[in-house]
Parts: C-alpha cells; sequence; structure tokens
C-alpha cells in the first residue's frame, strides 16, 4: 500500500537536551561511527566534535560527548559545514570540509561582488585520523577552494561570478559532503550556486585516502547536475547528503538554497549516475522548523536506521523499516518534463 503524502505526519526534531552545552549545537553534518553511535559537526564550533548515542528506542541515552581536534590551530579553520567518514585497511578517517564561503563584509553594497571577503579559515580541508579515545590528530590542506575553482570544469557565468560572492547572491557554499569506497570519490553537495536550475555535486578522486593529505593526489572528476525540476518560488540546494553503502546510494537532503527562500526539504536518493537521475520519497516530509542539514544511514539496537540532525539543536531517527522509505518515485528528467509540458500548452483550450 503506498503511502499517502497527505495523511503522513511531518518529521519533526527532537531537542538535545543536554545540560552541558551552553547552548543548543548549530548541528550541521552527521556520520555513524558504530550501532547507536553518531557524531556530528557544529559549525559555529571549530576544535569539537559531538558523538550522541541513542537507545533501542532511538532517543538520546546519556549527554553529548566531546570529540576534540589536535594538530592544527583553529585559527586555520572555521564553519564546517561538511563531515564524511572514511576508512583503509587499518584505520578510519573523518574529512571535515569548510563552506568555502566568503565572510559577509558590506551586505549592501551595490556590486555583489564587493558584499563579501576572503577568510583562509573558510578555505580549508581537514583530514583527522580516529585515535582510540575523543581526541583525535588533524592533518590540514589550506587554500582547498582555489584548487576547487581552478579543476572545476566551467559550469558557466554563474559558476565564475560565484567565487567573488555571498551565498545569498549565489555565492560558493558548499553544505554537503560525501565520500564514495567504491570510487574512492569525494562528493561535494553545494548549496550555492544553482546552475540552470540544478543543483551541483563536485567530484573528487582521492589516490588513497590513508595516503599523504595533499593535493598532488587529488583528482577532478566531471561534475554531476542533479536532475532536480523544482516547482517551488525559490532555487533548491543540496543541504547535506551521504554514501548509504548498504544499499549503495547517495542519500541528498535538498531546501532552500538562499537562506530567504521559502523551500521545504526533501530526501531523496542518487545512484551515482552521471546523469544525475534522483528518486524522492515522497511520503517523508519535514517540520517547517526542523532545517535538516545532515543525515546518514546506521544501525541503533541491530536495527537499520536513518539519523537526520537540526542546525537548530535536534535530531530525529526514521527505522529502515518505515513503510514512507519504501515507495520511492523517480523524478521526472528534464527533457521528459519539458516534453509534457510543451504537450500541456499545444492542448490548452
Amino acid at each position: 500500500m503506498r503511502v499517502t503524502r497527505a495523511l503522513v505526519r511531518p518529521i519533526s526534531a527532537s531537542p538535545f537536551d543536554d545540560a552541558k552545552v551552553a547552548e543548543p549545537p548549530n548541528a550541521s553534518e552527521v556520520v555513524a561511527l558504530g550501532d547507536g553511535r553518531f557524531l556530528f559537526c557544529d559549525n559555529n564550533v571549530s576544535d569539537t566534535l559531538f558523538e550522541m548515542r541513542l537507545n533501542r528506542r532511538g532517543l538520546l541515552h546519556g549527554r553529548l560527548l566531546r570529540h576534540t581536534i589536535s594538530g592544527v590551530s583553529p585559527q586555520f579553520y572555521d564553519d564546517f559545514e561538511g563531515m564524511a567518514l572514511a576508512a583503509d585497511e587499518s584505520r578510519r578517517y573523518l574529512v571535515l570540509a569548510t563552506s568555502f564561503s566568503l565572510k559577509v563584509k558590506r551586505r549592501r553594497a551595490a556590486l555583489k561582488s564587493r558584499r563579501g571577503r576572503r577568510a583562509i579559515e573558510r578555505e580549508s580541508l581537514l583530514r583527522v585520523t580516529l585515535g582510540t579515545g575523543r581526541d583525535h590528530q588533524a592533518e590540514i590542506i589550506p587554500g582547498f577552494r582555489s584548487w576547487l575553482y581552478e579543476h572545476t570544469p566551467d559550469l558557466g557565468k554563474r559558476w565564475r561570478k560565484s567565487q567573488m560572492r555571498i551565498p545569498d547572491d549565489g555565492g560558493l557554499n558548499v553544505e554537503g559532503l560525501a565520500w564514495n569506497p567504491k570510487t574512492n570519490e569525494l562528493l561535494f553537495g553545494i548549496r550555492t550556486p544553482v546552475i540552470d536550475g540544478r543543483p551541483v555535486v563536485l567530484r573528487v578522486r582521492v589516490g588513497r585516502i590513508g595516503g599523504p593529505w595533499n593535493l598532488s593526489r587529488f583528482e577532478m572528476l566531471p561534475p554531476v547536475l542533479l536532475d532536480l525540476e523544482s516547482h517551488d518560488r525559490g532555487e533548491r540546494g543540496i543541504r547535506t547528503l551521504e554514501y548509504d553503502a548498504a544499499h549503495d546510494r547517495v542519500l541528498i537532503v535538498t531546501g532552500n538554497a538562499r537562506s530567504g527562500d521559502k523551500v521545504p526539504f526533501e530526501l531523496c536518493a542518487w545512484d551515482g549516475s552521471p546523469t544525475g537521475r534522483l528518486t524522492r520519497f515522497p511520503g517523508v516530509r519535514f517540520d517547517p522548523r526542523f532545517r535538516v542539514e545532515g543525515v546518514t544511514p546506521g544501525t541503533i539496537g541491530g536495527r537499520e536506521a536513518m539519523v537526520f540532525v537540526d542546525d537548530r539543536g535536534g535530531y530525529q531517527v526514521l527505522w529502515g523499516d518505515d513503510p514512507r522509505l519504501h515507495h520511492p518515485e523517480r523524478t521526472p528528467s528534464r527533457r521528459s518534463a519539458a516534453r509534457s509540458n510543451a504537450s500541456a500548452r499545444g492542448h490548452a483550450v
């Protein structure tokens, strides 16, 4: 039986409710460390990650546990928006991406190119080697933002202009990061700019995730423009993405590209194909107050689950056997949608 979208209650966030944390964490990405263990980054806290442990009911068990990042001064990284978990034969790593966005300098300047300024702490890519405790050593690639622009194929005028604009003017803003172990690719989910109405995934192949951490081992692959028709009032960008090894797919949550747009969050899956074709989960709806900035597959008590985090300080679990996940719908390709629209116009009276 198919899930009727109108009858489904929207998913809302449960607050972390941790008295040890002064302010609700601004959770911006999440990964699964193990059964019932999930780690998220806070884009307002540079040198600390937070672990939440969930019981068999999917509820927070105990307080949030702090994981510290050592080895690199926090003055060289800030505004973490993407995090991916990777592994080689002997170790596990976290790759952490800053937003690569400009800082606001003069929001109301007449020229959009003068509203922002570059900040070195927002241009870095980190690799963190996970230790046995909760203190982990990091290595940094400074200036990764410049490398990204130099090696990305020309995506047109909007992409070229994005280098010198703040996100709300269509400037670069990375909000998702995933690691595909089958292809050794880092996948960067772009919130802005949106190119020709399509969200962008940048693909970077890494020679060996546990090898030397430098740009000589990186190879830019052709980007993918997701085949997603948006019928919302504003543009739809990528707010988070994560590789789902159990189903060989990339989970993607899309939402408003620019901060003022009223665009609901949606859960999709991408099979990794260069065409960017997506499947939507129409039964999965989010409460408008739930700003989904992290998603990860995992297990809780041995049970398959999907965990979401909210940048206002909350989380939620969707169990793998939830019927809302069993009826995905392929999004119509832009070409077939154009044909349908043309046909409809031809038969209009």
